[in-house]
This record gives structure tokens, C-alpha cells and sequence, in this order.
């Protein structure tokens, strides 16, 4: 199995603020917590609808250059009554559009912190 598909599931710590516009016109910010080459799981105490739609924009790390991507709600994580060791509340998002230059950009993201953590190779 290559590196990149043994390490294309697992969710890098990656906190950074992000912009929001869902399809019905709402534009917000949330704060992202994870990060992989299918999505990124946001911090947000509000609850979309699975399936919903939008568009995600922030910085990638060491330029001044934007990822965009479309996605779609994936799965949504309410309060949990013992949030110690889980998720905050928020939701994922799985990208639908990733262009080839983002993708690579979160690619390197993902490599970055798998150097810096060879633990997580596995």
C-alpha cells in the first residue's frame, strides 16, 4: 500500500479559521479541527442538515494562498455528555470539488504532520 493511500483516511489535528457559504446563502465561520485529503471535520456549535451543501475557503499553511473547496454535510456531531476525549460539536464536511492544486496543498499538510509524527504513519 503507497504512503499517500495509507494516510489518505487519517485526520490531522489542523486548527484554523475558516469561511462558510452554504447554498441557501448563509455565510459564517467555524473553526476547523481536522483535516484529510476527503473533508475536514468543523467545530460549530450550530447543527446544518446532513446533505447540505457549501463552500469552505481558508489559508494554507506558510503562503498567502486560499483553499476553496465545495462539500457537502457528511455527518453532523451534536454536544456529547462527555466531551473530554471526543469531537467538539460540529459537523464533517466531504470535499466534492477539490481541484488538483488544493488537493495537493492538503496532501502536504497531511505529509507535514505524519513527518513531524511518525506514530501516525500506521
Amino acid at each position: 500500500m503507497s504512503e499517500r493511500r495509507s494516510t489518505a483516511m487519517l485526520r490531522v489535528p489542523f486548527v484554523r479559521l475558516c469561511a462558510l457559504e452554504f447554498d441557501a446563502g448563509r455565510k459564517t465561520s467555524a473553526f476547523i479541527a481536522n483535516i484529510n485529503i476527503l473533508g475536514v471535520y468543523l467545530a460549530w456549535d450550530e447543527h446544518p442538515v446532513v446533505g447540505e451543501r457549501l463552500s469552505v475557503r481558508f489559508g494554507s499553511p506558510g503562503t498567502s494562498i486560499e483553499i476553496t473547496s465545495r462539500g457537502v454535510v457528511a455527518w453532523v456531531n451534536p454536544k456529547q455528555q462527555h466531551p473530554v476525549h471526543s469531537l467538539p460539536p460540529g459537523f464533517g464536511v466531504k470535499f466534492v470539488d477539490l481541484s488538483p492544486e488544493a488537493a495537493r496543498r492538503i496532501e502536504s499538510i497531511v505529509q507535514d504532520y505524519v513527518a513531524r509524527h511518525p506514530q501516525t504513519k500506521r
